[in-house]
């Protein structure tokens, strides 16, 4: 069930850059499920790929103080480079997913206000943004820096949404247990919703996101990943699952998905890791991912990687 609000002024103009005067301003925004949607049109891409482009992202660690550091990296900074990398191209993206802690720790909700600062030039450029939720946010607070109200029959107060892509569905999915506990789960009822999801459109090529990773090697993975993979494995319309957390850049294949591991924006647990985001082409058979590196180590910046989908 969506619902909506209309940006503050203050918000739309608190950090702007010289670029936005190439956007239309779009005053209008609505929140579906988990993500700030805009009304923006949709364009080529520049290389001539009708499909155009999405930004994905996880990890912005965002905290109130837009200078506070951690494992010495500016988080705030880091997504404000981001933020720039984005607007930099030729074409705005369809849109940006945020696959999961949005916030610093605990998902104080100060940091939620710099977080939206901070992405507010994506915003006045009207790129629809998408957001799921991970361990480090607080779905209350996310709740009110957005002003947004509960769907009438929420999945165990979980926040779920859909996005509508041009040839493909994008899922996201709330793995988050409570603020600061690092496990994730799903549930029932929102693997129930997944299900039924992708049964309702048997023939559109879906990618889910989740902010936990998928191995079960790890103490912090997903806790009920063998569900979730349950759902999707055997449905082939699901093509892809996305997730970050582990703060690592990952795409391999994992029960014949592509399983991506996104890289962190905010700060690296292991020095030989990127920070950034990933480009996201799709094609009529699949996509492509492209890493583009805004610190940590650049040395796959520009990577590109091919995905292709599993038939049908």
């Amino acid at each position: 069930m969506p619902f909506h609000l209309t940006p503050r002024p203050e918000v739309a103009t608190s950090t702007p850059t010289p670029r936005l005067s190439r956007r239309d301003f779009l005053a209008g925004m609505a929140i579906g499920g988990t993500g700030i949607m805009v009304g923006c049109s949709r364009r080529a891409g520049s290389d001539g790929n009708e499909g155009g482009w999405y930004a994905w992202l996880a990890d912005t660690h965002v905290a109130a103080d837009p200078r506070a550091t951690l494992r010495d990296e500016v988080m705030a900074e880091n997504l404000k480079r981001v933020v720039d990398d984005i607007l930099e191209a030729d074409d705005p993206p369809h849109g940006v997913v945020v696959d999961g802690d949005l916030a610093y720790h605990d998902g104080q909700p100060k940091d939620y206000d710099t977080f939206l600062a901070t992405t507010a030039p994506l915003r006045a450029a009207g790129i629809p943004m998408h957001l799921a939720l991970g361990n480090h946010d607080d779905r209350s607070h996310v709740r009110s820096a957005l002003k947004a109200l509960l769907p009438a029959d929420p999945l165990d107060e979980k926040l779920v949404g859909v996005v509508e892509g041009k040839g493909l569905r994008m899922l996201l999915l709330d793995s988050l247990q409570k603020p600061n506990v690092t496990p994730g789960r799903l549930g029932r009822r929102q693997l129930g919703w997944l299900a039924g999801e992708l049964d309702a459109h048997p023939e559109a090529p879906a990618i889910v996101f989740v902010h936990h990773n998928l191995n079960a090697s790890w103490q912090s993975a997903l806790l009920d990943t063998d569900d979730l993979l349950g759902v999707l494995v055997p449905r082939r319309q699901a093509k892809a699952v996305v997730f970050g957390h582990t703060h690592v850049w990952n795409p391999r294949q994992l029960d014949g998905l592509h399983a991506i591991n996104l890289p962190a924006v905010g700060y690296r647990f292991l020095p030989k890791q990127p920070l950034g985001w990933c480009v996201f082409r799709p094609t009529d058979c699949g996509g492509e991912l492209e890493l583009r590196c805004v610190g940590g180590d650049r040395r796959q910046h520009g990577r590109r990687v091919p995905l292709t989908w599993r038939s049908t």
